[in-house]
């Protein structure tokens, strides 16, 4: 029966990480940024670094609920194999508070306890094919268990990742911060001691009325 309760409160923790909404900030223009279709866009000789604070859709849907998300966009411009670092990149909140990067193995940790993976395998081991209870909650598990399957595949494949640019290249993907307060007004992306400042939406259309 304790099985049967801690696969139950399991599931109510995914529903609650499957459904979420998140402020949207949006890129405020400077000398060394332009904005096309709400990306930042930073251009240099030997690099050029676009972001823009969009929204993760695809399972796990909750990510936004914990995480403030943003899709990145490196091209390396020279003819020289680039390194680009998770350091290269933070997040200041409005108050000046850093935000590094956080890391895909730490996002599956702490939205899929592995507890799930090893009851759904205990109880493939001791299923009764003729127990309907047993079959059912074998079947339940087993939709659980693909639907996170597909989840780490979503996070490998939109990511972005880190490591070498080969010259010519580019490389884009989702990055992740740790949840900034809904307080912020603004926000800033630090990429290499270059600054990107962005404003919440509903406070810049307040601004343009």
């Amino acid at each position: 029966m304790h099985k049967k309760m801690f696969f139950a409160v399991a599931l109510g923790i995914l529903s609650i990480v499957f459904s979420s909404c998140s402020i949207k900030y949006v890129p405020i223009q400077s000398a060394d940024i332009s904005i096309t279709d709400d990306f930042a866009v930073l251009k240099k000789k030997d690099i050029t670094f676009a972001v823009e604070n969009k929204y993760w859709i695809k399972d796990p849907q909750n990510l936004t609920d914990y995480f403030t998300t943003f899709f990145v966009s490196i091209k390396n411009n020279t003819d020289r194999r680039i390194e680009i670092n998770e350091a290269d990149i933070v997040l200041l909140d409005e108050y000046e508070n850093q935000y590094d990067v956080v890391s895909l193995d730490y996002i599956e940790n702490l939205l899929l306890p592995k507890q799930i993976e090893f009851l759904y395998i205990d109880t493939i081991e001791q299923t009764d094919g003729e127990d309907s209870d047993r079959l059912q909650m074998l079947e339940k598990q087993k939709d659980t268990l693909e639907k996170w399957r597909e989840s780490k595949k979503n996070l490998i494949t939109y990511s972005l990742h880190f490591g070498t640019l080969h010259p010519g290249a580019q490389k884009s993907g989702f990055i992740f911060f740790p949840k900034l307060s809904s307080k912020n007004n603004k926000c800033k992306i630090i990429f290499r001691d270059n600054t990107i400042e962005f404003i919440r939406q509903d406070v810049k259309k307040k601004q343009e009325k």
